[in-house]
């Protein structure tokens, strides 16, 4: 549907997602004990990353996206989160 309503919007979307995984990633770290640095550099490193990727959709002229899609981006994320716990 974001591919199909233009750059703006799928940059947008881009943007939106990695800034979402960046907050999941946040939240990993907080959970990760303080003497795992192995896992803890990996976990920096992808959010890095993901950061860099929402600033470079931005810079290539994506937009923010409403906020009642940002509100349903972050409850089907959290759907997916529990079903993989589950699974």
């Amino acid at each position: 549907m974001a591919g199909a309503a233009g750059d703006k919007w799928s940059l947008g979307f881009v943007a939106e997602t990695e800034r979402q995984v960046v907050k999941h990633l946040e939240g990993h770290l907080q959970r990760l004990p303080a003497q795992d640095l192995k896992s803890r550099a990996i976990l920096e490193q992808m959010k890095e990353d993901e950061a860099h990727h929402a600033t470079v959709a931005i810079k290539a002229g994506g937009v923010p996206l409403p906020k009642p899609v940002r509100w349903l981006m972050g409850g089907m994320a959290k759907v997916m989160t529990q079903t993989a716990f589950w699974i």
